[in-house]
């Protein structure tokens, strides 16, 4: 398998067709996630998630995603929810398009977020593994299998469509 970085990239802004309508990934009694929607484009596929943190762990997500005041402070650290897409002979970690958490006040209340992952292409096997994971807030690493189905677009992919 090759290594690969899936970039925070932003998908079309239209013909998007959706291959899976989502799942459960963690349920637990403070932290839920999900996959929202599967969106397959000529040009890629958009994975939507929904993290929703309630209680001890929201004061845990809060400060792990911290604004980092000072850009020169290399001894700042925060973290975020990681995803490793493992797609055909590529496998590596996505990075979130727009990360805005949705989530009220700072320290109070619960945590929300609705990060998107952009993949810039789609498997030829029509399925595609992807494993989550946030140590820092206590969720231990996830991996679901999506069965997507061939392609809906199948004259694009397995061109040069990868990104």
């Amino acid at each position: 398998m090759r290594r690969h970085r899936w970039p925070a990239l932003a998908p079309p802004t239209t013909g998007g067709i959706t291959v899976h309508a989502g799942m459960p990934i963690v349920a637990e009694n403070d932290l839920t996630l999900e996959l929202s929607a599967a969106t397959a484009f000529a040009s890629g596929l958009l994975l939507r998630f929904a993290l929703y943190v309630t209680g001890v762990r929201a004061d845990f997500v809060r400060y792990e995603t911290r604004p980092l005041t000072d850009p020169h402070d290399w001894s700042a650290q925060w973290s975020y929810l990681a995803v490793r897409i493992i797609a055909d002979d590529l496998g590596g970690l996505a990075d979130p398009f727009h990360p805005i958490p949705d989530s009220g006040p700072e320290g109070s209340g619960p945590y929300r977020t609705t990060p998107q992952y952009w993949i810039g292409t789609y498997p030829t096997t029509g399925s595609m593994t992807v494993i989550t994971s946030w140590p820092q807030v206590g969720l231990h690493p996830t991996s679901v299998t999506l069965t997507l189905g061939p392609s809906p677009f199948p004259t694009t992919f397995g061109s040069d469509a990868r990104r």
